[in-house]
């Protein structure tokens, strides 16, 4: 038997038999007794009903009155039977006699909208093109293969999605998902951290087109040891002579040819000139050759002990406190795995990043809770809208990475050099928007004035680059540990 909801509406059916010798009196007495009752909140509308069934010399009647739910004829019952009752026993006596029960509302049929069907899924009647207990669709045939990829990409492909009726409120109208999230409207708009996952996965993804993460990461080697660099394409400059450079500045006197080396220093240009990319080989060992000519043995020799091993104890000093000393030796052979692939490390440290973010949001959530210390809001609401926030963050990043992979796929051609200018123009305008998204975004979710809003900015700011810092110094640990 299905269970009553309360907030279906009820049936109250009274069934009353009276002598055959005062049914005038009694149906007039009948229609004041419903109308009384319909002045109680709840009750929506009465109907007689003649029942022949009635055995000699007596007349039936059957009032049925329809209730807004189950909790209104609870109030009823409580409050107001008893007394109701007892007019028609006080007004009729022993002539009179009346039984009563609820119908539940179990399904309504409607003509021309009836439906015979069951769901497939859990077997609740259809009423419509989804199952009102479960939401699988009516009709599930067997796909296509259009109609496969189409469930399988789902809000994607559907340009009437609430995916696409997000992203534009999403892009330029900051704070408003949030508030409408908080404001109870939702079906409207996707989930925001399911929309937070899509974009964040689509960004990663893009950023994968033409390019490897994990190529632009080099290490430079000195007298002071290692050091881990991100730059774009050529290795950079070093500042002194005397240091070992992994990538030289660009000759001074490109026309003056390269001093021949002794054995002993062109075997550490050649070991350094080995680490390079190999287009840049030829460059690199002639103006190593020049600075190298210039050394005194015991900066060659100084040179030699870093490119033999930059990670021992003498090259790299790792101090982290006493408590972190146990992980010393872990963090040396991290960095010779560093040292042998440093590309590897490089795409290790980007596929990590989303995890660093599922740690940052909660904590820079934490700072706008403390922020707003007294508003009433819980915490879920502020990591509510940072979720809101970064998903912004994504689809701008996602803009830009197209806009520019596609003018390098399309170089040399029109549309290539305008998708790259788009691409320029766009990020020079998210950067500058950006700051401007947070702030109105603030104003808007949190309603207070432009001065409170612009101080609780400024010390978000602070309390973003801190903890920004340290989920990516623990992201460079973290990495290295687990390489």
């Amino acid at each position: 038997m299905k269970p009553v909801d309360d907030n279906e509406s009820v049936l109250y059916e009274e069934n009353m038999e009276a002598d055959a010798a005062i049914e005038g009196a009694f149906d007039t007495w009948l229609r004041d007794h419903i109308a009384d009752l319909l002045q109680f909140d709840g009750f929506l509308s009465a109907e007689i009903l003649d029942d022949s069934s009635g055995s000699q010399g007596k007349v039936r009647r059957i009032v049925q009155y329809r209730l807004r739910n189950q909790a209104a004829l609870d109030d009823y019952v409580r409050n107001h039977a008893t007394r109701m009752r007892a007019q028609g026993i006080e007004k009729f006596g022993e002539r009179f006699s009346a039984e009563r029960r609820v119908l539940a509302h179990r399904e309504e049929f409607i003509r021309g909208a009836v439906s015979t069907e069951n769901c497939l899924n859990c077997g609740e009647v259809l009423t419509g093109q989804h199952c009102s207990h479960c939401g699988q669709r009516a009709k599930v045939r067997v796909l296509s293969l259009w109609g496969l990829l189409k469930d399988v990409l789902g809000d994607a492909l559907d340009w009437d999605s609430r995916l696409w009726r997000t992203l534009r409120p999403l892009a330029f109208s900051p704070g408003l998902l949030t508030q409408e999230f908080l404001r109870g409207k939702r079906a409207s708009y996707t989930p925001p951290f399911r929309m937070y996952l899509i974009l964040s996965v689509v960004f990663f993804l893009t950023t994968t087109i033409g390019a490897d993460p994990g190529a632009d990461l080099h290490l430079d080697l000195d007298d002071n040891g290692a050091n881990l660099q991100l730059r774009d394409g050529a290795p950079a400059a070093t500042p002194d002579a005397p240091k070992a450079p992994d990538a030289p500045k660009a000759p001074a006197a490109a026309d003056r040819p390269a001093p021949k080396l002794d054995p002993e220093r062109q075997k550490v240009v050649d070991s350094i000139v080995a680490k390079l990319p190999e287009k840049e080989r030829a460059r690199a060992k002639t103006e190593l050759q020049r600075e190298f000519a210039t050394l005194k043995p015991s900066e060659i020799a100084k040179v030699q002990q870093v490119i033999d091993d930059p990670c021992n104890t003498d090259n790299l000093k790792i101090s982290v406190g006493p408590v972190g000393d146990k992980y010393a030796p872990r963090l040396r052979e991290a960095c010779r795995k560093i040292v042998t692939d440093s590309k590897g490390y490089g795409r290790a440290l980007y596929d990590n990043i989303p995890k660093m973010m599922f740690i940052f949001l909660p904590l820079i959530a934490g700072v706008m809770y403390f922020l707003y210390l007294g508003s009433g809001r819980y915490y879920v609401e502020h990591l509510l809208f940072f979720v809101h926030f970064h998903a912004y963050f994504f689809l701008g990043g996602i803009v830009i990475v197209l806009l520019d992979r596609g003018g390098t796929l399309l170089k040399n051609t029109g549309a290539g050099g305008w998708l790259s200018a788009a691409g320029g123009v766009v990020a020079a305008a998210f950067v500058f928007y950006t700051p401007y998204y947070l702030y109105r975004a603030m104003r808007r979710v949190y309603g207070q004035g432009r001065i409170v809003t612009l101080v609780k900015y400024s010390l978000l700011g602070i309390g973003y680059l801190f903890f920004l810092t340290l989920t990516a110094v623990g992201l460079l640990f973290y990495t290295a540990l687990t390489m």
